[in-house]
């Protein structure tokens, strides 16, 4: 990846502060490591038992498959009570990982080089629960700041992640995943419905979105009556809440059924390559703001491991203009959610 810049040799800050952006940008294509310990994937996987919206579709239950299929013998688990189909197919995935790991001399995560999109998924997570305070202490008669609130949650943060998975990551992953084990068409099947619930489950994010942003319109339409501009708040800090918990239960599937199925399955170079054309689409001064996003995600969740997590995949002199972009890029958007 090559991007060229004109710059006047006298303008040497200029040229400084590109090259740290630049240098930032490119960093997630190469990360040095990925390791979870077994402490930080239950505490992923127990981020999702708050969740109650239905979209139609039985949520994946990964921790109990996890524990069935790892305690029983192949007898013991065919002479069972049958499981649902999408236990089925969660069975095979986490059969299949499970015989990869053992095949390996480091975890299956630390195969994975596409962190970025882990982060950024927990950076919307994050912000969804912060407008939901927003919108809970919002007075109908001054809910501007609410609406620009909602138009960086969801115009910036939220779009920008969907811009990359639509187009770009969901497809690649299917393609990749379902087509992996040709001689082991059940294991296929059950990518393939895998990526089914995460892309319902993305297009119902979506719509919660469109959702959030015309109730904040209606906060701020001065032609409406108070009461109906404080019906609108309450349905942002409800649709809100129920953002927070669907991202959640996307997290949970990603992490535990593809993030590893990836870096079992598709090489390091081919995972890094791809991933420079991600962040591509994400855009060079856009990639700024996320990172900050995903910097205080996971700060605020302070789990040790993800942490070093993050320190070991961005460079240090990338992570120190953090404080920067913060202080004059991300604060101006998110000031009222703090």
């Amino acid at each position: 990846m090559a991007i060229n810049f004109t710059l006047s040799g006298k303008n040497t800050l200029c040229r400084t502060l590109i090259s740290f952006t630049l240098y930032t940008w490119t960093a997630l294509a190469f990360p040095s490591k990925f390791h979870l310990t077994a402490t930080t994937y239950a505490l992923l996987l127990s981020s999702t038992t708050a969740s109650s919206r239905s979209i139609g579709r039985r949520p994946f239950i990964h921790q109990a498959v996890l524990e069935k299929s790892t305690s029983l013998s192949g007898s013991e688990t065919e002479s069972s009570v049958p499981l649902s189909p999408e236990l089925t197919h969660e069975k095979h995935i986490l059969n299949f990982l499970s015989i990869r790991s053992r095949k390996l001399s480091s975890s299956l995560l630390k195969q994975f080089h596409i962190q970025g999109w882990r982060w950024h998924t927990k950076s919307l997570a994050r912000d969804a629960i912060r407008l939901q305070k927003l919108a809970l202490k919002t007075d109908p008669n001054n809910a501007v700041t609410l609406k620009d609130a909602c138009d960086f949650v969801v115009g910036f943060n939220m779009m920008g992640l969907h811009k990359v998975e639509a187009s770009l990551f969901f497809p690649w992953m299917k393609e990749k995943l379902s087509g992996a084990i040709p001689n082991n068409p059940e294991l296929c099947t059950a990518f393939s419905s895998a990526m089914d619930v995460l892309e319902n489950d993305r297009l119902a994010v979506a719509s919660l979105g469109s959702d959030i942003s015309k109730k904040a319109m209606l906060a701020c339409d001065t032609k409406a009556t108070e009461s109906h501009r404080a019906e609108a708040i309450a349905e942002v800090a409800k649709h809100s809440a129920e953002l927070s918990n669907l991202v959640h239960r996307m997290m949970s599937i990603e992490d535990t059924l593809l993030v590893p199925a990836i870096g079992a399955i598709v090489p390091s170079k081919e995972q890094k390559l791809f991933n420079n054309k991600v962040l591509r689409r994400l855009g060079l001064l856009d990639s700024r703001l996320h990172l900050v996003g995903m910097y205080e995600a996971v700060w605020e969740d302070d789990d040790s491991t993800e942490k070093e997590l993050f320190e070991g995949a961005i460079p240090g002199i990338s992570r120190t203009m953090i404080p920067r972009w913060k202080r004059k890029l991300y604060q101006p958007k998110t000031y009222m959610m703090e």
